[in-house]
């Protein structure tokens, strides 16, 4: 199981990976990773992300690969 979540207002991208409650988490620079009772990574949060960015770079490897 795999999941985007995007939250344009405070600019956080959540990534889950599985369903497990989180119970702990480590945060490192612009990133919060959520870990299980089992010490599973469930979820990943990155912080101060502006979407328009993604989008511009995989248009632009678009264009790369097509060319």
């Amino acid at each position: 199981m795999q999941k985007l979540e995007y939250d344009p207002e405070v600019k956080i991208l959540k990534i889950r990976f599985l369903r497990g409650k989180s119970v702990d988490s480590d945060i490192i620079g612009n990133l919060v990773l959520d870990y299980d009772k089992k010490g599973h990574l469930v979820k990943v949060d990155i912080m101060d992300v502006n979407l328009e960015d993604f989008i511009g770079i995989a248009d632009h490897k678009k264009k790369k690969t097509i060319a």
